[in-house]
């Protein structure tokens, strides 16, 4: 018989506080898991993406500005909304507010744009 554990356990950041720290999120929104339970976190407000190894409370950032400004260049994100791991640790992620999906490959420095055009929405008059 299964049963619900009501009591959770914090895995990743500090538990009422966020932050840039490494060890706080500031609306954390997305995460993935990687083939050895490395936990990858969209930490929206930070724009960017932390990586945490199985059993550390501290994460590092993988994609966007460790510090969290929003950005519009290929080194920066602004609200990364959903992110997938594949095989390699190559990151996809939804760059919501610049309106693209970035491909960052394992280790870069910058992603590089695989959809949407990273400029403004075009509105329509009526």
């Amino acid at each position: 018989m299964l049963r619900w554990n009501t009591s959770g356990i914090t895995v990743a950041g500090e538990t009422g506080l966020n932050g840039s720290a490494s060890s706080r999120l500031n609306l954390p929104w997305d995460l993935t898991l990687d083939w050895y339970n490395t936990l990858y976190v969209s930490d929206r407000q930070n724009n960017r993406v932390q990586k945490f190894l199985r059993g550390s409370l501290n994460g590092s950032t993988v994609a966007g500005d460790a510090n969290g400004q929003s950005g519009r260049n290929l080194s920066q994100l602004n609200d990364t909304f959903g992110i997938a791991v594949d095989w390699n640790d190559n990151l996809y992620i939804s760059d919501r507010y610049n309106y693209r999906i970035q491909l960052w490959l394992n280790g870069a420095t910058s992603g590089s744009t695989i959809a949407g055009t990273s400029g403004n929405i075009i509105t329509r008059s009526k």
